[in-house]
């Protein structure tokens, strides 16, 4: 996934500027200690604050989707998924080949999010019809036919209105709404992940038409791939998993599911939702007005955290500015790389997702 661009998009009227309470220098720092609480683990070793992400995955659940395993959790786990599983959809897209080489398939697992008139819009992946090893091309539209597995094992054709893959996100149509029931993609607190919980990732896998988990937990730490929204789970999921919901066992949508060599990446839902709201306001996903680019302070690496410490009171949350583009240096007023911002518009910033999307400039 490649890195969220940061650039101005058309506004009406001004928006208050963040909060900034400090400003640190910006230096590169080795990045391989393990995220912590910046303020309450500053001075624990790196097992004893946050585990890698494979670590934290080898001690998961052997049984993650066990339908043998009834304990609370294993419950909850299920009913969790059975609670959203109508809207669950299993994608494939097949690209016809060149030069006479056969189709080639690429299945991953959708969500239904709305209905339009007589069509129904699945989000999904932008992954279903990129092409292969590249992160700034797609199949072209001619080519790529789209079928969809409903819940009922019913198979339609889809169209591909939408992707982006700055954000790596795609919306399909259907011309059916029947007993597809719209997720709800609904803001976390904002302080939803600075706790680790246990978390299920969803699919349906459309050779088998079946449903599939896979259980894990949220980590603090956030992803290797160019996208600093990007956060971690444990569940060990595989391909056709991709695009689809990570919910946990309250039944809240935590994001959408993406895959990487050794961890599960997955976009928080309150940059899909502003994803999804961009797409119907303006058929497209604008950049978002201010165009910071930043880190949250909970999962910095300890040098950073310590100097932060030395040269500034303790905030106890906020985001640490990495990159202001210059198209949107005139909206920041003020605010330059190494800057921390704690808040905006009064909200206490806990994620660069709250940035991304801010509501004043989203909605």
């Amino acid at each position: 996934m490649s890195s969220p661009a940061a650039t101005a998009a058309d506004q009406e009227g001004e928006e208050m500027p963040p909060t900034k309470t400090s400003r640190v220098e910006e230096e590169h720092q080795d990045e391989d200690q393990a995220p912590c609480d910046p303020w309450t683990y500053c001075c624990q070793s790196d097992s004893e604050s946050c585990p890698s992400p494979s670590a934290a995955a080898a001690a998961a659940n052997d049984s993650e989707d066990d339908p043998e395993d009834l304990t609370e959790e294993g419950l909850k786990a299920r009913n969790a998924v059975l609670a959203v599983s109508k809207s669950v959809v299993a994608l494939a897209a097949s690209i016809v080949g060149a030069d006479g080489d056969p189709p080639s398939t690429l299945a991953c697992t959708g969500t239904v999010v709305s209905h339009e008139d007589s069509a129904t819009w699945i989000l999904t992946s932008a992954t279903l019809i990129r092409k292969q090893g590249t992160d700034t091309e797609v199949h072209e539209a001619s080519i790529a036919k789209i079928e969809v597995l409903l819940h009922n094992k019913k198979v339609v054709n889809g169209q591909l209105l939408m992707y982006d893959l700055q954000y790596n996100v795609a919306v399909v149509s259907i011309d059916i709404q029947a007993d597809l029931p719209v997720v709800v993609l609904s803001d976390l607190p904002e302080s939803y992940f600075l706790t680790p919980s246990p978390v299920v990732a969803i699919a349906r896998k459309f050779e088998f038409q079946s449903l599939q988990m896979k259980r894990g937990n949220t980590c603090r730490t956030v992803s290797d791939l160019d996208c600093n929204e990007l956060m971690i789970s444990t569940c060990q999921i595989e391909q056709v998993f991709i695009g689809g919901l990570l919910i946990d066992l309250e039944e809240k949508i935590v994001g959408m599911n993406f895959i990487d060599d050794e961890t599960t990446p997955f976009l928080p839902v309150q940059v899909v939702r502003g994803c999804l709201t961009h797409f119907k306001k303006f058929r497209e996903i604008k950049q978002p007005w201010l165009g910071i680019r930043g880190r949250a302070l909970h999962v910095l690496e300890l040098a950073k955290l310590e100097k932060i410490c030395h040269r500034c009171p303790k905030p106890h949350s906020g985001i640490l500015v990495d990159m202001i583009p210059e198209a949107s240096r005139a909206n920041c007023e003020g605010v330059e790389v190494g800057d921390i911002l704690n808040q905006l518009d009064g909200v206490v910033l806990h994620s660069p997702g709250q940035v991304l999307f801010w509501k004043k400039w989203s909605c």
